[in-house]
């Protein structure tokens, strides 16, 4: 019984947003209410403890989340408004005529750019309406984007979901970094051949199976590079770029870029790029958060690119009141989380799952996150609602580490087919109402995704679990750090 009441929140949740169809704030709004009183009622959770734990989930929410989230937004609003957008989309449509090559650059290589940036279905939208914009099948452009958004989610939006996740469950961030850039190598990897099969089915890969390589082996190797060393606030950025630099130079036209113009567009990105690297190497005592850095590296581009002062700040205005609601559900949902978690529901949960699937949890682990992710369509959101569940599961500290980044992994790939995400890229597409045909057709996608996700957890875990004596999920007999390492 303490099982049923310990899902609750997130059961209604789930039929808020898939049965009842309302909208995500509202839904995590009436989630919300149902945990509270839960936490009251079942838990026998104090109405003090109640109020600090929700108190503690929306300050984490207002700052540093919601100022990294506005400033990201900001940044890439900031490119809309000067027009820089547009000179980007002709650069990026002018460097080829093969729809293959576009997509792999647009798609993916920019793709992973504007989510590392920016997020929130800005990657399945922009690119989605760039190729499109360049005479691209709509529904092969609609599939792409969803496949290409998958795992950039963990490092999207500056690095917010990797830093709220480390948040909840207590883990180090860095080392969850590193975690996650090796977990996802795999998923990662088929992207791009993912992509080239849904423009050209097996004739693309036996064609363009090089561009595929090239793209993976820059965007990968990015990742590994920056991830463990400066953190998780710029992997899909510099990865991204790269890719998109190095598909150019293997694929492109040659001379049909405008290089000043181009160095025009770009300033707020740059800026922003600039500013968060060199901000990666000051000591912990003079961090400044990054949502101020961001802020302010787009504020300079603006100017630069003519915008005026006052400009930027109705832009501003603009940007948090269009994404308040957004803001609302991540406060709320993190809300939700603390008190989930001070009143025992996530720890009940955590034993129910290890109860039921044992040595095969690894397994699962990224089907669970894949299901918050098709269910909240953000993988911040899955973070909260699932992170410390999935950390709490692990019987060592590595584990530990292993299945919060399988959460953030399975959420990447859940957006795929969720919702809101297929809805955005429909209409970004220009193919509103066949929403149902998209699902359909990105189900495939989605399964071989999910199950290299589950391979690759289940075979790490396996690696640490044969050198630490036998120890077994759901016992505290084997809990030396050193051994799993």
């Amino acid at each position: 019984m303490t099982v049923i009441f310990s899902v609750l929140p997130v059961a209604v949740l789930v039929a808020a947003l898939t049965l009842l169809r309302l909208p995500a704030w509202c839904a995590a709004l009436i989630a919300f209410a149902s945990c509270v009183a839960d936490a009251f009622f079942a838990f026998s959770l104090s109405p003090s403890g109640i109020a600090a734990s929700a108190a503690a989930g929306v300050s984490t929410g207002l700052y540093p989340i919601g100022l990294v989230i506005v400033s990201a937004l900001f940044t890439y609003g900031v490119t809309v408004e000067s027009g820089a957008i547009e000179e980007i989309k002709r650069a990026l449509a002018g460097l080829s005529s093969d729809s293959r090559f576009l997509a792999l650059l647009i798609a993916f290589g920019f793709g992973n750019f504007i989510e590392g940036m920016a997020g929130f279905g800005t990657a399945v939208a922009i690119p989605c309406a760039i190729l499109v914009g360049v005479k691209f099948d709509p529904m092969k452009a609609v599939l792409s984007c969803l496949v290409a958004n998958t795992t950039p989610t963990a490092f999207a939006s500056i690095g917010v979901p990797t830093l709220v996740l480390a948040g909840e469950t207590g883990l180090d961030a860095g080392r969850l970094t590193t975690v996650i850039a090796l977990l996802q190598i795999f998923a990662t990897a088929l992207t791009p051949f993912l992509i080239l099969i849904i423009v050209d089915g097996w004739r693309g890969i036996r064609e363009c199976w090089r561009l595929a390589l090239v793209a993976d082996a820059v965007f990968i190797g990015t990742w590994l590079l920056i991830a463990p060393f400066m953190g998780c606030e710029l992997p899909d950025i510099a990865g991204g770029l790269l890719a998109m630099a190095a598909l150019a130079a293997v694929g492109g036209r040659r001379g049909s870029i405008d290089v000043k113009r181009q160095l025009w567009a770009w300033q707020p990105f740059a800026y922003v790029v600039l500013a968060l690297g060199c901000a990666a190497f000051l000591p912990p005592e003079r961090k400044i958060s990054p949502g101020i850095i961001i802020f302010a590296a787009a504020a300079a581009g603006g100017l630069g690119q003519g915008l005026g002062i006052a400009k930027l700040l109705r832009l501003a205005v603009s940007t948090v009141l269009r994404y308040s609601k957004a803001i609302l559900m991540i406060c709320t949902v993190l809300a939700l989380g603390k008190v989930m978690g001070a009143s025992g529901m996530t720890r009940t949960l955590a034993d129910a799952l290890i109860a039921s699937t044992g040595s095969f949890y690894p397994a699962v682990s990224s089907v669970v996150g894949a299901l918050a992710g098709f269910v909240t369509g953000s993988g911040t959101s899955s973070c909260v609602l699932f992170g410390a569940l999935q950390a709490s599961v692990g019987s060592t500290e590595f584990e530990s580490h292993l299945f919060a980044a399988a959460n953030i992994m399975g959420a990447g790939i859940g957006k795929m087919i969720c919702p809101q995400s297929i809805v955005l890229g429909c209409a970004a597409a220009g193919i509103a109402g066949r929403e149902s045909e998209t699902m359909g057709r990105v189900l495939r996608y989605f399964a071989v995704m999910l199950a290299a996700a589950c391979i690759a957890t289940y075979f790490a875990a396996a690696l640490p679990r044969c050198n630490a004596c036998g120890s077994r999920y759901g016992t505290d007999a084997v809990r030396e750090t050193g051994a799993a390492e």
